[in-house]
Parts: structure tokens; C-alpha cells; sequence
């Protein structure tokens, strides 16, 4: 299933997010793609934060998928401009609570 969700965030950066989650019986992320107007800095980051949030629940929490996020922008000595790791993480839980209608647009 197919899940997607554009939100403009506290700084007035837009995100968007776009989700594919595999429903059989796990509801885990197969994939995630982030884009938007913030900066990311430094900017090859942003696939390791695709990478981490792949293979989680759809159903974890908000504070989880902020705390997944944080880690990686840790990790990965990155940081975000004009939005935060929980502007992120509410994107994402908006996205996950409405599939997308067919012929919207896809991953």
C-alpha cells in the first residue's frame, strides 16, 4: 500500500513525504522517499534517514520515528535547517494514516 502526505512545517519549509509499506503481516516500510524545500546539511544524509526508517512498523509512534531519526542525524553528524526530526516524524505519521487513492502519484 501506497501512502504519501505534504505538510508545511513550524520553520515554513515544506515536506513531503511519500511511503510504500508492505501489508502482509509485518506493515513494515518497503520504502520512503523525503523531499522538500529544507536543507540538510551535509545533504548525503538524507539516504541514510530513508534507509533507517525502511523496515519499521507503520504503526510505531510518533516519538518513535523522531527518535529513529535523531539517531541518524547523529550518526551521520548531520543536521536539519528550517525543520526538525519530529516535523519529520509527524509528516510520516500523517502519511501513514491514509493510503493514497489509486492513480495518485506513486513511489
Amino acid at each position: 500500500m501506497k501512502y504519501q502526505a505534504t505538510k508545511k512545517v513550524t520553520g515554513g519549509k515544506l515536506v513531503r513525504v511519500k511511503i510504500e509499506v508492505d501489508e502482509a503481516p509485518s506493515a513494515s516500510i518497503k520504502n520512503v522517499q523525503i523531499h522538500g524545500d529544507f536543507f540538510l546539511h551535509p545533504e548525503d544524509a538524507l539516504p541514510h534517514i530513508e534507509q533507517t526508517l525502511r523496515g519499521l512498523s507503520r504503526r510505531v509512534s510518533v516519538e518513535v520515528f523522531a527518535g529513529e531519526i535523531e539517531r541518524t542525524l547523529t550518526l551521520q553528524r548531520a543536521a536539519f535547517v528550517g525543520m526538525s526530526a519530529q516535523d519529520l516524524a509527524e509528516t510520516i505519521a500523517e502519511a501513514l494514516a491514509a493510503p493514497t487513492v489509486s492513480g495518485e502519484n506513486h513511489l
